[in-house]
């Protein structure tokens, strides 16, 4: 009898990508995926390190898992547990796969061991029961942002293959994905290392050519990284979601150059200030950083302004953390934790408006919706081309995995009758 495997996953899209290479994987080795933790022979947890807070989740699961199973072994993989061993002392396995999983040559198959920081295929996955797929373009990342952890767990920008990625996207569409979202590190940093002065627009040109009736979904955008001219490019494309996440993380050119991130991407923000008018429909939405060191009140208040004159769709915001290893943990200048904790919890104030805000002006109009899996108490969820999260009312039975609806606004949420 086929041992059996549970799967957890807490992060970003890439460590979703990277569960899932690892869960097909498995299954080829003779593992058979479960959902029960009961039953489960094996857990394998795919950890985060970006925040305190997300090792602090993995710390909590992995205690929940051992009270709930006490026979299960653990294994603790990704960037939590490669980063920080010590915060993981209750799993059996840490940042090293057990021999059961014969994981070897998989492991060690670049430069740069363990998982998620390989690019071995498939390139192109879709999850279990599902009809929204993960295409992966890249891995690392060469910015080296002052706060973050990852280049140093992922290592270095490293694409996928034009012909690859392309292949990846065909066979995604031939095996029924309606939306393909993007995934990397840093995907507009895509082909840069590559032979033949790619660019990340190039690929996007020929993916939209060859995705068919499916849709294109980006993942999250390095403002620096991006011109108004792709992005204008991007919504005139009916194949290409009208959704676009920025890493913004401060309003504040003083504190963006504190952070390492480059010119403050004055461009960009300007012409998505005119996106959003003339365009009411498309979301855009935002990574912010508050407490980061030496950020004043004026810095903060820079942030708030850039956030109401663009204005976003909803935010993603984060109190800083130090991480050890980055250069930003070591500086004299930290702001008291209870001011991060402050600032982040007026952002997520603002958040909810801004989110009820773009749920309100899209009420009552026709959406191009996908199916992302069974929702609470058994209903369905659905997920529009701007990225409105939405629920089917019961007794309704969606035509097809990709359909056209008008959603309704009903006690704070977004509904399908």
């Amino acid at each position: 009898m086929a041992e059996t495997c549970l799967y957890r996953t807490l992060g970003c899209k890439q460590n979703q990508f990277d569960t899932q290479s690892l869960r097909l994987y498995l299954e080829r080795q003779g593992f058979a995926e479960t959902q029960s933790l009961t039953e489960a022979d094996w857990c394998v947890i795919n950890t985060c390190s970006v925040t305190e807070r997300a090792l602090a989740k993995v710390r909590g699961e992995i205690n929940r898992i051992r009270r709930s199973n006490p026979n299960v072994k653990i294994v603790a993989l990704g960037c939590g547990a490669r980063h920080n061993r010590d915060n993981f002392t209750k799993a059996d396995y840490i940042d090293q796969p057990p021999p059961a999983f014969e994981l070897d040559e998989w492991y060690n198959a670049s430069s740069h061991t363990g998982i998620g920081s390989n690019l071995l295929p498939p390139h192109g996955i879709i999850p279990s029961g599902r009809s929204r797929a993960l295409l992966r373009i890249q891995n690392g990342c060469d910015q080296k942002c002052a706060y973050c952890i990852v280049p140093h767990l992922r290592g270095s920008s490293r694409s996928v293959g034009f012909d690859a990625c392309v292949d990846a996207l065909k066979s995604l569409v031939d095996q029924g994905a309606v939306e393909i979202v993007l995934t990397g590190t840093n995907i507009a940093s895509w082909g840069r290392d590559l032979a033949g002065d790619y660019q990340f627009s190039d690929l996007l040109k020929v993916l939209v050519q060859e995705i068919g009736n499916s849709r294109l979904r980006l993942s999250s955008l390095e403002p620096q990284l991006i011109s108004p001219d792709l992005i204008e490019w991007c919504t005139e494309q009916p194949q290409i979601c009208r959704h676009f996440h920025f890493a913004v993380q401060s309003g504040s050119q003083t504190i963006v150059n504190s952070m390492n991130r480059g010119n403050f991407p004055q461009e960009i923000y300007r012409y998505l200030e005119n996106l959003v008018r003339n365009c009411p429909d498309v979301s855009v939405g935002a990574d912010i950083i508050t407490g980061f060191p030496g950020e004043t009140d004026d810095d903060f208040e820079k942030t708030v302004e850039l956030i109401s004159a663009i204005p976003f769709s909803y935010l993603h915001v984060f109190p800083y953390s130090e991480r050890v290893g980055t250069e930003a943990a070591n500086r004299q200048n930290q702001v008291p934790v209870r001011k991060r904790l402050g600032r982040a919890q007026h952002l997520r104030k603002i958040d909810d408006e801004l989110r009820d805000r773009f749920a309100q002006l899209n009420s009552g109009k026709m959406q191009d919706i996908v199916i992302i899996g069974d929702g609470h108490n058994g209903k369905m969820d659905g997920l529009t081309s701007n990225y409105l999260p939405v629920n089917f009312q019961d007794g309704f039975v969606p035509p097809d995995d990709r359909f056209s609806a008008k959603i309704l606004a009903s006690q704070s949420e977004l509904c399908v009758q």
